[in-house]
C-alpha cells in the first residue's frame, strides 16, 4: 500500500481549500488572481507541451496564476508523490487534472485525491482524467460525473454545443471542429451531471458526451474529452471554452472576468504545438532545440584543442541540438580549432554557426577533408567586421569526412563560443525555429547558472525588460520586486533606477507580467509585505504603496532621510547603504556600508550621525531608529534566521587585511574597522571566518524545511568579485558559531538573491556589467527550486483565521513566520490574542523558531505590557535568551526596568543566554549593574587563543563575552564599578572598559590610582588608559575616508576634549619620574595611540620610517626587435599573451624587474603601496589582466582611480591614494615616490580619467614574457 507521507514541515503549512469561491475577496482580478494548480502526467499525452499551452492559453484570457506539476512518466500505475500529502490541494482555487493513471487504483490513494473537491474545491477534467484511478467501483467515476469505457479511432471530428446558454458554451458557436482527436465513449452519465458539448460517434452516429458539468458534493466540476491532441486544445475556441469553464467552476461571471485573446496571442500558442523535442531525463524542460534532421554533423564526434570544462562547455555540445548547451575554448581560444567528424564522405553545400553573443563580430575559417589530415578553406572569415550571432553559408564542399572551424578572435575580446554547428547537403538552409532568431536582445542563458545537482534552474527575466538587477525582494505570494539600478555602483546620473514588479503566470518559472511598480535613484534594498513595498534608495528610505493593488505604486512615504551623505552623489553609491531585511522582532536591519551617514532623520524627528559601516535598525514606521552594532566596512546585506541571529558578509579592502569577512553579528558589538582591528585587534569582535580576497553583495538566510537538507537551513552570501554564491551551514559553538562555506551557486557577478513563501528561490546576476551603464544587455534574474518541489501557493493572509495565523507562526518556512505576524499585527491586540501567543511561546511541543515568533508578537502586539508574561517565561529555558531579548527590545520603558531578572540571567549556565543579558544590561544602562557586569570581562577560558596570524583574521569565540561585557560597561556608564576593580581580580577588563569612558570621574579616579598604588603593573596600565583617553572620536559631520582609510587606530578622527590638558600635565609630570624601561613603554603607548604632547615628544619613535626610494623607470624596448610588445599591435600582443601559458616562477622576477613592485603590495599586511594584486586573479579573467597593462587607461578598476591634488600653494600632485586619515592623505605618486598631503593645503581634489600606471611599462618584454608576468600574479593568494 501507498502511504501519505506527510511530515510536520508540510503539516505546519497547511490550509483550507477555500470553499464557496465566490466569496473570495476580489477573486480573478489584479489583486487576487485565480490559483489554478495543473496536474499532468502518465501515459499516452504531450504533457510537457499541454501544460504550457493550457496555461498560456488560459492566463491569457483570465487572471489566472498557475502551478504546474507533471509526475509519474509515462506509466499508468503511477502514485504520483503530489498527492502523498494529504493537504495536497490546500491553498489553490481549482485544481485541473490532465493525468492519465488507470492502474493506479487504491482506494485510499483516490479518496485523497477527491476528497478536497467534494468539500468544496473546484476541478476541471481533461480527456484521460475519466479513465483514471479505477477502483473497481463509481469512486472516480462520481467525481468526474460521466462514465467511459475507452475511445474509438484518431480522427477529426464535429462538436455540437446543446447548451449554447451556459456561461462556458457562450461563443462557442453551435459547433466546433477538433482538428484532431480520439472521441471517448459515454455509457453513463450522472444524475449530478449535465451535458454540454456532444459528438457523433463515427462507428453509428450515435452522440457521445464531450463537454459537461458536474456537481460533485460542494464542488463545482467542468469536464471534457476533447484535447487529445495539442492543435485541439490550441484552438482558440477551445481555449475560450476552457477558460470560460474554469470561470464558471469558480463561481466567476465570464462576462466581467473573461478577456478575449488577440490573432497574435493565438499564434504564439499555437507555436508549441510542435515546440522542440523534450530531451530524456528532463519532462519539465523546453529547450530551445534546433539542427537535428539533414544535419549531417548533428550529434556526430566533435573534439576541440580546449574546452571549458569547468563550466561543463564540451566540444560534444556543439553538435546536440541543444541550443541551451554550448561548446567553449579554455580561455580566449584565438587560433584553436574545433572539429566534427561525419558519419560519412558527403559534399557539404551549406554552414551555420550560432555563435554565443550576439553583439560581437567574430573572425574565422572553416577547412574541409576527407581525411583529416589534408585541409581545404571553404570559409574564410578572418577579416569579419559584422556582428552578428547566426552566421550562415552556402559552400561547395565535395568528399568531405571532416569540418574545422579555427577561431581567430571576436570584438569585445569574447572568447570561441558556439552553440551550435550546422552542416547540410543542400544549398538551402533548413528554417530556424521561431524562437531563435539572430536579435536575440540578450546574452543570458540558463548556462550561465550553475547549480547543485537536484535543482531546477530557470531564466526568470533577462533584459532588455530585465536588467542592470541591483537588489532583488520576493512577495510571499510569488511577485518578484527587481531594484534596477544602471548606473551600478560609481554612475551619478539622476532619474535612472526603478523597482520592477515581476510575475510568473504561467508557472514556468519565468516571468511573464513586467511592470514598473516605483521610480527612484539608486536602489538598493527591498522587502515586501501586504501592498507595501520599502525601498532603501539612499540617502532615503521610503514605503511605496500599491493602494489599489493594481500592481503600482500610487502612494510614497520617506520614512529617513539623509541615510548616507553627499558621497553617493560625488563618488557613486558603492559604499552607502544598502540591503534591508525584516526580523521576527519586527524591525528592518539596514546595511550601512562606510559612507555612514551624517543627518539620518527619522520619522519621529530623531537624528544620528555615524562615521562608517554597520547595521541600522528601524520600526517599519521609520520611527525608533538605532544603531545596533558597528566597525564593519561595506556590508551589503543583513542575513536574520528565525531565533534573530544575524550575519554579514564583508567586502575587502584591497591589501589593509580586512577581506572578505563572515561574521556572526551581536548587538552592540564593535567589529573594530578601520581603527582597532590591525593594531587594537583583541578590542574588536572577530569573524567567523577571512575568505581572502573577493566582493561581497547580497545574501538571505534560507529557512525552508521544504527544502532538501543542508538546503534549506542555511545562510547564503553572493560574491560579486568571484561570480558565486556560498552556502553556509554553520555549526553552534557557545555564544557563537564555527564557520562552514561551499559554493552553492556558480552565476557571473550576483548581486542578491530571497526567496518566497512557495520556496522559489530568485538569484540577481550582473553579467556583462561593469561600474556604470554599459548598454541594455547587462545582468538577468535566475530561479531555483529543488527538483520535484511543488511550489503551493503561500496563503492570502488576510483570509486566514486567526487560528490559522497561530499555526503559520510554526510554519516550517520563515516567510509564512514574518507574514502571519504582519497580519496579526494588523488585526490589532486583544486578550484573546495575548492568551494564545503566551500559551503558543510556552508551548514545548512546538518547534523553537515558533516560539520566538510567538514571543516577538507578542511583544509586538501589547508593547512593555508584555513585559510580565515575558518574564514568567524566563523560567522556560529554551526560551530564556529570546524572552530577555525580547523585554529590552524597544527603548520605550527600558529606564523602569528592574535589573535582577538580567544579572541573575549572567548565571545561566547557557553562554547565549549571558550574552543576552549583557546586551540587555547595556540597553537598560543602569550604573548599578556594573558591578555584575565586570566579571564577565575576562576571557572564556574554555577557549585558548588563536594562534594564527595576523589575530584580526581568526576566529575568536573565546573574547565574544567579554566584548559584550565592555560594550554593556561603557553603555552603562559603569565608571565606578570600573574604578573599584583597577587592583582586584578583574582588572584588565576594568582597565579596558575604563578607555571608552570619557568622562571626569575616569580620569580623575585614573589620576588618583597613580598617586595611591605603587603596583608597577597597575601604574602601567593606568598610564595608558590616560594616554587612550587623551583622543576621542570626533563628530562625524562629512567627509568620507576612502577606500584605504588610516588604520593605525585606535581613533580616526582624534579630537582632544574638555579633560584633555588634564591628562597631558599628568602624564608630563609622572612619565619623567619612571624608570627608563617604564618610560620607553609609556613612549610606545604614546606612538601607538598617536598622541602628541609637549615635553614628551623624545619618547615617541617614528614608526613610519621610510627608505629612500627611487622614481619608476621605464625600460628602453629595443626597436629592432619585432619580437617585443613595443614594435607589436596591441591586439597580436594580447592574442599571443593570451594563448602563452605562462610560468609564474619566470615571472616573479620580472615583477621587481619591470618596476611593479614600487606601487603593488603582494601580500596581506604590507604597507599599502598602491593597488593590492592579492587575489587579483579569482577577480580578474586572464585577458582582463592583459589588457589593464598593455592599456592602462581602457578600464580603471573600481577603488583603482588616480586622484589630482591641487595644493593651496598651487601645486598639482598625482597619484594613488594609499590611505587616509581625517587630517591627512598619503599618496603614491605616479612616478612611484610616496608623499604626504596635509588636507588643510588641499585646495581642488578630483578623480582623474587616466591610470596611474604608466603605458609602456612592458615594452621590453615579448608577449609569452608578459604571459609569465600574469601567471605570477594569478598565484598571489590570501593566506
Amino acid at each position: 500500500m501507498h502511504r501519505f507521507i506527510l511530515t510536520f514541515a508540510l503539516a505546519a503549512l497547511t490550509i483550507h481549500p477555500a470553499l464557496g469561491q465566490s466569496k473570495v475577496k476580489n477573486l480573478g482580478t489584479k489583486q487576487r488572481p485565480i490559483r489554478a494548480l495543473l496536474v499532468c502526467g502518465g501515459c499516452c499525452h504531450d504533457y510537457t507541451r499541454q501544460k504550457q499551452i493550457i496555461s498560456k492559453g488560459v492566463s491569457a484570457r483570465a487572471n489566472v496564476v498557475w502551478t504546474l506539476v507533471q509526475q509519474g512518466g509515462t506509466a499508468t500505475d503511477s502514485y504520483i508523490p503530489l498527492y502523498r500529502d494529504k493537504n495536497w490541494s490546500a491553498g489553490y482555487d481549482i485544481v485541473v487534472h490532465n493525468e492519465c493513471f488507470s492502474h493506479a487504483s487504491e482506494k485510499e490513494w483516490v479518496e485523497n485525491i477527491v476528497r478536497p473537491h467534494r468539500e468544496g474545491l473546484p476541478a476541471m477534467l481533461i480527456h484521460c482524467a475519466m479513465h483514471s484511478y479505477r477502483t473497481g467501483d463509481d469512486t472516480w467515476f462520481e467525481f468526474v460525473g460521466m462514465q467511459s469505457p475507452g475511445h474509438g479511432p484518431h480522427y477529426s471530428y464535429t462538436v455540437d454545443n446543446v447548451k449554447s446558454d451556459h456561461p462556458a458554451m457562450q461563443g462557442f458557436g453551435k459547433t466546433f471542429i477538433a482538428p484532431k482527436g480520439e472521441l471517448y465513449h459515454s455509457i453513463k452519465l450522472f444524475d449530478t451531471a449535465t451535458v454540454l458539448g456532444q459528438a457523433k460517434r463515427m462507428s453509428d452516429g450515435e452522440p457521445q458526451t464531450c463537454i459537461w458539468t458536474n456537481k460533485y458534493g460542494k464542488g463545482n466540476v467542468f469536464a471534457t474529452t476533447i484535447g487529445h491532441y495539442n492543435e485541439t486544445m490550441a484552438e482558440p475556441k477551445w481555449l475560450d471554452m476552457f477558460t470560460k469553464g474554469l470561470l464558471w467552476s469558480v463561481g466567476l461571471d465570464t462576462a466581467q472576468h473573461f478577456t478575449p485573446s488577440t490573432p497574435e496571442i493565438d499564434a504564439q500558442i499555437k507555436t508549441l504545438v510542435s515546440a522542440p523535442a523534450v530531451p530524456k531525463g528532463d519532462p519539465n524542460k523546453l529547450p530551445v532545440e534546433c539542427c537535428g534532421g539533414a544535419n549531417l554533423a548533428f550529434k556526430r564526434p566533435a573534439k576541440a584543442q580546449s574546452e571549458e570544462a569547468n563550466k561543463q562547455n564540451f566540444a560534444k555540445n556543439a553538435v546536440d541540438g541543444d541550443l541551451s548547451t554550448r561548446w567553449c575554448s579554455q580561455g580566449q581560444g584565438i587560433g584553436q580549432t574545433w572539429q566534427v567528424e561525419l558519419e560519412k564522405v558527403s559534399h557539404v553545400r551549406s554552414l551555420r554557426i550560432h555563435w554565443e553573443k550576439k553583439d560581437a563580430a567574430y573572425k574565422y575559417k572553416i577547412h574541409a577533408s576527407a581525411d583529416g589530415k589534408k585541409w581545404v578553406e571553404i570559409v574564410d572569415q578572418s577579416g569579419n567586421n559584422k556582428k552578428a550571432k547566426v552566421t550562415p553559408h552556402r559552400v561547395d564542399s565535395p568528399d568531405t569526412k571532416f569540418l574545422q572551424v579555427t577561431f581567430l578572435g571576436a570584438s569585445g575580446n569574447y572568447w570561441g563560443s558556439f552553440w551550435e554547428f550546422e552542416a547540410y547537403a543542400t544549398p538551402d538552409l533548413p528554417e530556424l525555429p521561431k524562437t531563435v532568431t539572430n536579435n536575440s536582445t540578450s546574452n543570458a542563458t540558463i548556462a550561465d547558472v550553475q547549480a547543485p545537482a537536484g535543482f531546477n534552474v530557470t531564466l526568470f527575466g533577462n533584459p532588455p525588460e530585465v536588467n542592470y538587477p541591483v537588489c532583488i525582494a520576493s512577495a510571499p505570494t510569488g511577485e518578484v520586486f527587481i531594484g534596477v539600478d544602471p548606473q551600478g555602483s560609481l554612475g551619478k546620473e539622476d532619474g535612472q533606477g526603478k523597482v520592477l514588479r515581476c510575475i510568473d503566470v504561467d508557472g514556468d518559472g519565468k516571468a511573464d507580467r513586467i511592470n514598473e511598480f516605483a521610480r527612484m535613484d539608486h536602489p538598493r534594498g527591498l522587502f515586501y509585505d501586504n501592498g507595501s513595498l520599502w525601498v532603501l534608495h539612499p540617502p532615503t528610505l521610503s514605503v511605496f504603496h500599491d493602494t489599489d493593488g493594481d500592481g503600482t505604486a500610487d502612494q510614497h512615504e520617506e520614512l529617513i532621510t539623509g541615510i548616507s551623505t553627499d558621497e553617493v552623489e560625488r563618488r557613486g553609491a558603492d559604499h552607502t547603504t544598502n540591503g534591508i531585511r525584516m526580523g521576527i522582532d519586527g524591525w528592518l536591519y539596514i546595511a550601512v556600508g562606510d559612507f555612514g551617514f551624517t543627518n539620518a532623520t527619522g520619522a519621529d524627528g530623531r537624528v544620528l550621525a555615524k562615521r562608517g559601516g554597520g547595521i541600522l535598525r528601524v520600526r517599519p514606521n521609520g520611527k525608533e531608529m538605532e544603531i545596533y552594532n558597528w566597525g564593519q566596512r561595506n556590508i551589503m546585506d543583513v542575513c536574520i534566521d528565525p531565533l534573530m541571529n544575524v550575519y554579514t558578509r564583508d567586502n575587502t579592502n584591497d591589501g589593509g587585511g580586512w577581506d572578505i569577512r563572515l561574521s556572526h553579528i551581536h548587538q552592540s558589538g564593535n567589529y573594530g574597522y578601520p581603527s582597532l582591528y590591525v593594531n587594537f585587534t583583541e578590542e574588536g569582535l572577530p569573524p567567523l571566518a577571512d575568505y581572502g580576497g573577493g566582493s561581497g553583495c547580497g545574501a538571505m538566510y534560507l529557512h525552508d524545511l521544504r527544502w532538501p537538507a543542508p538546503f534549506g537551513d542555511a545562510l547564503y552570501t553572493c560574491d560579486w568579485g568571484r561570480s558565486e554564491v556560498y552556502r553556509h551551514n554553520l555549526p553552534s559553538n557557545g555564544v557563537t558559531f564555527d564557520a562552514h562555506q561551499e559554493v552553492f551557486l556558480k552565476i557571473p557577478r550576483p548581486t542578491d538573491m530571497d526567496v518566497d513563501g512557495s520556496g522559489r528561490m530568485v538569484v540577481a546576476s550582473w553579467k556583462n556589467g561593469k561600474f556604470s551603464y554599459s548598454g541594455e544587455d547587462v545582468g538577468f534574474v535566475a530561479m531555483l527550486t529543488p527538483n520535484g518541489h511543488v511550489p503551493k501557493p503561500f496563503p492570502i493572509m488576510s483570509e486566514q483565521t486567526d487560528s490559522q495565523l497561530l499555526s503559520h507562526l510554526n510554519a516550517s518556512s520563515h516567510i509564512y513566520q514574518i507574514h502571519a505576524q504582519r497580519e496579526i499585527l494588523r488585526r490589532g491586540r486583544s486578550e484573546q490574542w495575548l492568551t494564545t501567543l503566551t500559551a503558543a511561546a510556552a508551548n514545548q511541543e512546538s518547534p523553537l523558531y515558533g516560539r520566538v515568533a510567538a514571543i516577538y508578537t507578542l511583544k509586538q502586539l501589547a508593547g512593555n505590557a508584555a513585559n510580565p508574561i515575558l518574564l514568567r517565561l524566563l523560567k522556560n529555558e529554551a526560551i530564556r535568551e529570546h524572552a530577555l531579548r525580547a523585554i529590552t527590545d524597544r527603548e520605550d520603558g527600558l529606564q523602569d526596568l528592574d535589573i535582577r531578572p538580567f544579572t541573575n540571567a549572567l548565571a545561566d549556565a547557557n553562554p547565549r543566554v549571558q550574552a543576552q543579558a549583557l546586551i540587555c544590561l547595556g540597553r537598560i544602562g543602569n550604573p548599578a549593574a556594573g558591578e555584575s557586569i565586570i566579571a564577565h570581562t575576562l576571557r572564556d577560558v574554555n577557549y585558548p587563543k588563536p594562534v594564527g596570524e595576523p589575530l584580526y583574521k581568526q576566529a575568536d569565540p573565546g573574547r565574544v563575552l567579554s566584548h559584550l561585557a565592555i560594550r554593556a560597561l561603557e553603555r552603562c556608564n559603569a565608571t565606578e564599578a570600573c574604578l573599584n576593580e583597577v587592583e582586584g581580580p578583574y582588572a584588565e577588563g576594568a582597565f579596558w572598559a575604563l578607555k571608552y569612558m570619557h568622562n571626569l570621574r575616569a580620569v580623575d579616579g585614573l589620576i588618583k590610582l597613580l598617586s595611591t598604588t605603587q603596583n608597577a603593573a597597575t601604574r602601567e596600565e593606568a598610564i595608558t588608559t590616560l594616554i587612550r583617553l587623551y583622543h576621542h572620536e570626533g563628530e562625524y559631520s562629512g567627509g568620507w575616508w576612502g577606500t584605504r582609510p588610516d588604520l593605525t587606530g585606535p581613533y580616526f578622527d582624534r579630537q582632544t576634549w574638555e579633560q584633555s590638558e588634564k591628562i597631558a600635565t599628568v602624564l608630563r609630570t609622572i612619565i619623567p619620574e619612571l624608570s627608563s624601561e617604564s618610560q620607553a613603554k609609556a613612549g610606545r603607548q604614546l606612538a601607538r595611540h598617536k598622541v602628541e604632547i609637549d615635553g614628551l615628544q623624545q619618547l615617541v619613535t617614528d614608526a613610519n620610517t621610510r627608505a629612500e626610494m627611487a622614481p619608476i623607470k621605464i625600460a628602453r624596448a629595443d626597436p629592432n626587435n619585432p619580437d617585443l610588445i613595443a614594435n607589436l599591435k596591441t591586439d597580436i600582443s594580447a592574442y599571443r599573451a593570451n594563448d602563452f601559458k605562462g610560468n609564474p616562477k619566470k615571472g616573479a622576477p620580472l615583477f621587481s624587474r619591470q618596476n611593479c613592485v614600487a606601487c603593488h603590495t603582494t601580500a596581506n599586511g604590507q604597507i599599502p603601496k598602491g593597488p593590492h594584486l592579492v587575489d587579483i586573479g579569482k577577480r580578474y579573467k586572464k585577458q582582463e589582466l592583459i589588457e589593464s597593462i598593455l592599456n592602462p587607461n581602457a578600464k580603471i578598476a573600481q577603488g583603482f582611480n588616480t586622484y589630482a591634488f591641487i595644493t593651496v600653494e598651487g601645486k598639482v600632485i598625482t597619484g594613488f591614494i594609499t590611505s587616509e586619515s581625517a587630517t591627512e592623505v598619503n599618496l603614491r605618486q605616479t612616478n612611484g615616490l610616496p608623499i604626504i598631503l596635509k588636507k588643510d593645503e588641499i585646495e581642488v581634489r578630483r578623480k582623474s580619467e587616466g591610470s596611474m600606471m604608466p603605458k609602456g611599462l612592458v615594452d621590453n618584454l615579448t608577449p609569452e614574457l608578459l604571459a609569465d608576468l600574469i601567471a605570477y600574479l594569478q598565484t598571489l593568494k590570501s593566506n
